[in-house]
């Protein structure tokens, strides 16, 4: 199993690199990353139009962020979404950013530009 994580992770940063590789699905990026992770941290976005919450996940030395967008004000689950490549310094700045202000505005800042090279 820990071979296969090196091996998708290998995957995923040649493709992030510019590197031709075998893409992997955002799927099964979120399935290894929520099932496989060596620490997680949750901010639960309260007041915000936008998220739901947001989870931080460290993962061979890798952060990840799994956002739950809103689809409408009475959305209260979101539907996932994985972003790649997120520092701790990043999360812990979008979190106390959107503690104090707009988790929106946080968001849009410190972790959107961030997506995962997946299909």
């Amino acid at each position: 199993m820990k071979i296969y994580l090196i091996l998708v992770f290998v995957i995923i940063i040649s493709i992030s690199n510019g590197v031709i590789a075998q893409k992997i699905s955002c799927q099964e990026l979120f399935r290894i990353v929520t099932e496989n992770y060596d620490s997680k941290n949750t901010a639960t976005c309260y007041g915000s139009s936008m998220l739901v919450k947001a989870n931080y996940y460290r993962l061979e030395g890798m952060g990840f962020v799994v956002a739950y967008i809103k689809s409408s004000d009475y959305d209260f689950k979101g539907k996932p979404y994985i972003f790649c490549g997120i520092s701790t310094q990043r999360w812990n700045t979008f979190k106390n950013n959107g503690m104090l202000g707009s988790w929106g505005e946080s968001f849009h800042e410190y972790i959107r530009d961030f997506t995962c090279d997946c299909y």
